[in-house]
């Protein structure tokens, strides 16, 4: 039955980051508007990020949110009476309500978020979406399909929602990836509404340079196969849209909200090499026309040097490229290969000299220990830090992330690997029993006996330590210290028990 009356709130939840509004719910909710269906949507990331008014004491849920620790008593509570606050209003008169569920981190609010929906309003039907959907938890069994179980919810949506809310509205509930994993990846992404902002108040957020800032999806998927990264598991095909699409969508938010710095949610914004350059010459002429100062940061992906000129990056920085997020991943070349990341640090050297000219900065990202990675291999990475240096007093290596060391993923190609590799996990304690960990960090190869679980760790400490040396800015540095040591007192923990 087609219930064009039937109001739907989509919802915002953490954990997400405070920054930016959330553009997957803003396009979601846009979907539904087109469609001819009365709606409204809340962000309850930002106002808990708000309601607590204590930046640390916000980010402490996170351990909580991770399943590194339970929630305690009083901060049990206080969610209650957050949601009584800010959240029972704005149900009144609703029909449906549609959670975003971003990722495993927002599963137990959504949990909680969902147990209250249905103490206080019974009739609302409950909508799941998101990629926390579709995660595997310890009992095999999709978030999804494991909330539709214990009548946590009415209905839950895999893979890309955007048809998909429309036709459950609709009244067709056997369209694919509701209430199954049989979803069909959208392929024209042109025709699709852009994220509609005005349902939030762009005034709430903690912009991190005090300039209003949101969130653009310029294509779903990747290019790359890299080995360690599950992304191909959501979305098996890259699909992108034009560059006049993308383009025209900015200088619409420009136009509408005044917004002009922008950040690109996409894996790599540089998929198609046809469509970014397209983009970028767009704007680049509407920045010399309008004197809009956009300013964009991206993920992007380093190009064989041969495959690009220096007019590419001159249209980049005069469309407002500002920041670019490089998985560099490691310093030696035949590691990074082994990833299918397929540039080398010649290929670096050429990006930064032209970063360095035309006033661009790139933002390392790292992967200690890969699975076949030998000392000599991460000396390599240790001497990236001295040969690059120069571009780190330039600021045009604005920093870096180390990131932890190798996870071995469910759908990632590493995880093919485990056979051939001869790859063990340790057993996870858990409620004082041993639990085998397949999706975990400690893990040991018997192809390369000497990157132990412990030795892994001493290497990302060493390079942590050499990027001290050297002055390169950390990217939480301290934070990701913390999770190491919490990984160590794990394994100390489980390797007594065993022993």
């Amino acid at each position: 039955m087609k219930l064009k009356t039937a109001k739907t709130l989509v919802v915002s939840i953490p954990r997400l980051e405070p920054h930016r509004p959330p553009v997957g719910p803003a396009i979601i909710a846009n979907c539904i508007k087109q469609a001819g269906f009365p709606v409204d949507a809340v962000d309850l990331n930002i106002k808990f990020f708000r309601y607590l008014n204590d930046n640390k004491m916000y980010y402490a849920f996170d351990q909580a949110f991770d399943g590194i620790r339970s929630l305690t008593l009083s901060e049990y509570k206080n969610i209650i009476r957050f949601l009584s606050m800010h959240y029972k209003p704005t149900v009144v008169n609703v029909d449906f309500v549609a959670i975003s569920v971003f990722g495993p981190g927002s599963r137990l609010f959504s949990h909680i978020l969902c147990r209250y929906t249905r103490k206080h309003f019974s009739t609302v039907k409950i909508i799941l979406g998101g990629t926390g959907v579709s995660g595997i938890n310890d009992d095999k069994k999709h978030f999804g399909q494991h909330m539709l179980e214990q009548q946590l919810c009415d209905f839950y949506i895999m893979g890309d929602g955007e048809k998909s809310i429309v036709k459950l509205l609709e009244g067709n509930i056997t369209y694919p990836g509701i209430n199954n994993d049989k979803y069909e990846q959208l392929i024209e992404l042109d025709s699709l509404p852009w994220p509609d902002y005005s349902f939030y108040n762009l005034d709430e957020y903690d912009y991190l340079e005090d300039n209003k800032e949101v969130f653009v999806v310029a294509s779903r998927g990747c290019v790359r196969h890299c080995t360690y990264c599950t992304i191909q598991r959501y979305w098996p095909k890259f699909k992108f849209r034009s560059g006049d699409n993308i383009a025209n969508e900015l200088i619409s938010h420009y136009e509408k909200h005044g917004i002009r710095n922008f950040y690109f949610a996409d894996s790599l914004i540089n998929g198609s090499q046809t469509a970014f350059y397209d983009m970028c010459k767009i704007l680049a002429r509407y920045n010399q026309q309008h004197d809009a100062g956009f300013n964009w940061n991206a993920q992007f992906i380093f190009k064989r040097k041969h495959q690009i000129s220096n007019e590419y990056f001159d249209i980049m920085a005069e469309a407002g490229a500002k920041r670019l997020y490089v998985g560099i991943e490691t310093g030696s070349d035949k590691i990074r290969w082994e990833m299918d990341k397929k540039f080398t640090n010649d290929d670096i050297t050429y990006h930064l000299e032209n970063f360095n000219r035309t006033g661009m900065s790139v933002f390392f990202l790292m992967l200690t220990g890969y699975l076949t990675e030998t000392l000599e291999d991460h000396q390599e990475t240790l001497d990236m830090f001295s040969r690059w240096q120069y571009y780190v007093a330039t600021g045009t290596i604005a920093g870096i992330d180390i990131g932890t060391t190798l996870i071995i993923q469910q759908g990632a190609p590493v995880a093919t690997m485990i056979n051939s590799h001869r790859i063990d996990f340790l057993p996870v304690l858990h409620n004082n029993e041993f639990k085998r960990a397949n999706s975990k960090i400690m893990w040991t190869s018997e192809l390369n006996p000497s990157l132990t679980i412990l030795e892994r760790m001493r290497r990302r400490i060493e390079v942590h330590n050499q990027a001290i040396k050297y002055n390169w800015p950390i990217l939480s540095g301290e934070d990701q210290l913390l999770y190491i040591k919490q990984i160590l007192l794990e394994y100390q923990k489980v390797n007594k028990k065993l022993t």
